[in-house]
């Protein structure tokens, strides 16, 4: 596939991978017990793991049937939330499959939501790490996000005055933004898309393989707010 393709999916490769991102996250939560799922999410403290999994399945049950944000985005994304705070994850499980595939067939139609493709990949893991374990940690998924949020790094870049920067994520190499390129940071895709994606402090950033001024990059480098501690996966 080519470079372009992965910049900008389809709606069909969005969906496959939305598709394979839900069932692996599902195949992490069957099976769990009442403590597990009142944990913290490490790497989204204000959610436990239910309010991870009201997350995503909401968003899907909600997007699919037409009932977007009509006010502050954020607000909506917390009553989502807050709306199934009591429903068990099991319970939310069999919902999400059916809300899932209604909102992959909505994706193929409308691959600008490829963002929440982005979002589930991503709380893929945080469930992991609250879990204790891994999931696939090689999948298709992470290349597709890695090069799909150069439309988000770009624009940060821009806002906060920054030139180009390089992540090298194995054999991968990403790009982002324009002029000289003043931050190369290296490391395995795995890593690169966790610490892109604000699962890691600035204390890691600072260890992390790299040539450049990484603290003064990171509003550009990474699109979410960092962990405020760091986070061990």
């Amino acid at each position: 596939m080519s470079t372009e393709n992965l910049v900008r999916p389809s709606g069909e490769r969005w969906a496959q991978e939305y598709a394979a991102s839900r069932l692996r996250t599902t195949a992490l939560l069957d099976g769990i017990c009442v403590e597990d799922e009142q944990r913290i999410v490490p790497t989204c403290p204000a959610w436990r793991v239910r309010d991870l999994v009201s997350h995503v399945n909401g968003l899907a049950e909600e997007l699919s049937a037409g009932r977007g944000p009509s006010g502050d985005p954020q607000a909506w994304v917390d009553q989502i939330v807050a709306d199934r705070s009591d429903i068990s994850v099991a319970d939310q499980l069999e919902q999400f499959a059916t809300n899932g595939p209604a909102f992959e067939a909505m994706l193929r139609g409308t691959p600008q939501l490829g963002q929440l493709v982005i979002d589930l990949v991503s709380h893929e893991h945080d469930v992991a790490g609250a879990l204790g374990t891994q999931s696939d940690r090689s999948s298709s998924g992470i290349e597709l996000v890695m090069w799909s949020k150069s439309r988000f790094v770009e624009k940060d870049l821009e806002v906060n005055g920054l030139q180009a920067i390089r992540v090298i994520g194995g054999e991968h190499t990403f790009e982002y933004g324009t002029g000289d390129v003043e931050l190369e940071v290296r490391g395995d895709l795995w890593e690169m898309f966790r610490l892109t994606g604000g699962r890691r402090s600035m204390a890691q950033l600072l260890a992390s393989d790299h040539d450049g001024d990484i603290e003064r990059y990171a509003p550009g480098l990474v699109h979410n707010p960092l962990a405020e501690t760091d986070i061990i996966e």
